[in-house]
């Protein structure tokens, strides 16, 4: 896993991307950094936007972004169920969206979709993803999400910076503004990209120590950090 530093860098250089929305798991950390590191580049094209993907009862993922301040410092608690979790994330302002949907275990599945489309408000779904949805089967996916009324996306699922560009969005505009906007009209068009080089064994395991280990490890922490500023404040309290 690259730092937000490591992955903005990347796209300013390498890319004619105008919008990133990193989306860790739980967690919704990296937009302060992305914000950071707009700060230190104020002459980049790159506008990043709050994002995360939060996990829900049976371990079934939901992505939700935010385009326009006020932006979301905590989250909805992880293993929520689903409708509570999209619930609460629409309470604050959110697009969400449900990710690959043909995923074992975290996906949401076809038929699911469907059924809870009508009573759990999704704004979108991932028609375009790397993983599990062949070629062949996306025209009847598409056809699921026009009929639920959901918005087609897409996204790479990048957990290599290699990976960036395995899916893009295109969209007409350049700005927070225009993406927006081309969600709510629909003019968004999820695309095949390019993949980029085989990653290495060793790379591999780096990721998986970061995602299995490290990552929890920090959102253990901040959580405790959390708690203990809530006590003291209370213990202030007169």
């Amino acid at each position: 896993m690259s730092t937000v530093n490591e992955l903005l860098d990347e796209l300013e250089t390498n890319s004619d991307v105008d919008i990133i929305g990193i989306t860790d798991h739980d967690d919704c950390r990296s937009f302060g950094a992305a914000l950071d590191w707009k700060g230190r580049h104020p002459g980049s094209r790159l506008q990043p936007i709050w994002g995360t993907e939060i996990t829900v009862f049976g371990f079934t993922h939901v992505l939700a972004f935010r385009m326009h301040p006020p932006f979301p410092t905590s989250l909805p608690r992880k293993f929520l169920a689903l409708g509570k979790a999209v619930e609460q994330l629409n309470d604050m302002g959110c697009y969400v969206v449900a990710p690959h949907v043909d995923a074992p275990v975290v996906g949401m599945g076809r038929r699911r979709l469907e059924r809870v489309a009508g009573n759990v408000h999704f704004f979108g779904y991932e028609l375009l993803t790397p993983y599990f949805t062949p070629q062949g089967s996306l025209p009847e996916l598409r056809e699921l999400g026009e009929r639920c009324g959901l918005v087609a996306l897409g996204g790479p699922d990048a957990h290599f910076i290699e990976d960036l560009y395995r899916i893009v969005l295109r969209f007409p505009g350049q700005t927070v503004e225009d993406f927006e906007r081309s969600w709510m009209e629909r003019t968004v068009a999820p695309e095949l990209g390019r993949e980029g080089q085989k990653k290495t064994f060793r790379r591999r395991l780096q990721q998986q120590r970061r995602s299995l280990v490290e990552q929890p490890a920090e959102q253990v922490r901040a959580w405790v950090r959390g708690r203990t500023s809530a006590r003291a404040a209370l213990s202030e309290t007169p």
